[in-house]
């Protein structure tokens, strides 16, 4: 899903529509948790076509509103759009409230990065709406404050994540073009996982850590020409695999066919890079006969560049 300029002007009524991207992680690798209580981590992150749609108007109200269509979307203040909308004003000295309409398709608990995804969206729509004119380094230390992936979404470039999330490093044209229009296979179980649990297996496990030069020497392989399939690497698959067996089971199986396949963020959602139709209906059909029908399942795609 791609953010156009045109998405960014208000429409007669005042409303702003703009897309809210899915991520994956190609490679995700943690190592050890810093003096602040994050994770010190090395993750090269892609947007997706997928993801969600948001609407945002100014309300003319003395509070924010939110409404989503998606199950299990919190409405409260908990919810990151909202937290958002107040950080904004704290920042930016303006008193006005929002209306922010939800189309969610990106499940929550799904290591997609939507919530995160959907609060920068916010944070475009607001600095569009009333052009306080924010430049990226303000929308991204803004994101920052929301959470560790929210950086990431500012831009919405293939890029090295690095630090807690904060510290990004776009890759380089040629190694974007090797990845651009990449087809790409979600699916997921009828579970999510909960990130603040997956990180405690890690603290629970010191031994899961991987080393920064190791992760490093990966990424620089592939900036070196490497094949996209010899990146993918995921320390949160083992970790979190260990309660939920469904995930490293299909894995294996798809690996065992030949598919590069890949648990992304912590999970549950995983995702498999095919070729054809034909490739991505065998996978499909590995993925229902391991965890049946209900199963969510989308087609996508590696994003261009947004703005």
């Amino acid at each position: 899903m791609i953010r156009t300029v045109n998405e960014l002007i208000p429409d007669e009524a005042g409303r702003i529509r703009l897309q809210a991207p899915a991520k994956i992680n190609l490679m995700l690798s943690v190592h050890g948790r810093r003096e602040d209580g994050f994770h010190a981590l090395t993750s090269l992150v892609v947007p997706l076509e997928f993801g969600d749609s948001m609407e945002l108007r100014v309300n003319g109200g003395q509070a924010d509103c939110l409404s989503s269509d998606g199950v299990a979307v919190p409405l409260d203040a908990s919810n990151l759009v909202l937290r958002a909308a107040r950080l904004f004003r704290e920042h930016s000295g303006r008193t006005e409230c929002f209306d922010f309409r939800l189309q969610k398709r990106i499940p929550v608990g799904a290591g997609l990065g939507g919530g995160s995804s959907d609060a920068v969206a916010a944070l475009l729509g607001m600095d569009a709406l009333l052009q306080t004119r924010m430049d990226g380094e303000a929308l991204r230390a803004l994101a920052a404050a929301l959470g560790s992936d929210c950086p990431f979404f500012v831009d919405g470039v293939p890029a090295i994540m690095r630090g807690r999330g904060e510290l990004l490093e776009p890759l380089t044209a040629a190694a974007t073009a090797r990845l651009g229009g990449q087809r790409v296979l979600l699916f997921r179980p009828d579970f999510g996982v909960e990130t603040g649990w997956a990180y405690g297996q890690f603290a629970a496990r010191p031994g899961s850590y991987e080393a920064p030069a190791v992760a490093e020497a990966r990424w620089q392989a592939f900036a070196g020409g490497g094949m996209v399939a010899d990146l993918l690497h995921n320390g949160f698959e083992a970790v979190v695999g260990r309660k939920f067996l469904a995930i490293p089971c299909l894995l294996e199986q798809l690996r065992a066919h030949g598919y590069p396949c890949l648990m992304s963020g912590s999970g549950s959602v995983c995702f498999a890079l095919v070729n054809s139709a034909a490739e991505a209906a065998a996978v499909k059909a590995l993925c229902l006969s391991c965890w049946g029908e209900g199963i969510f399942w989308v087609e996508t795609s590696f994003a261009g560049r947004m703005i």
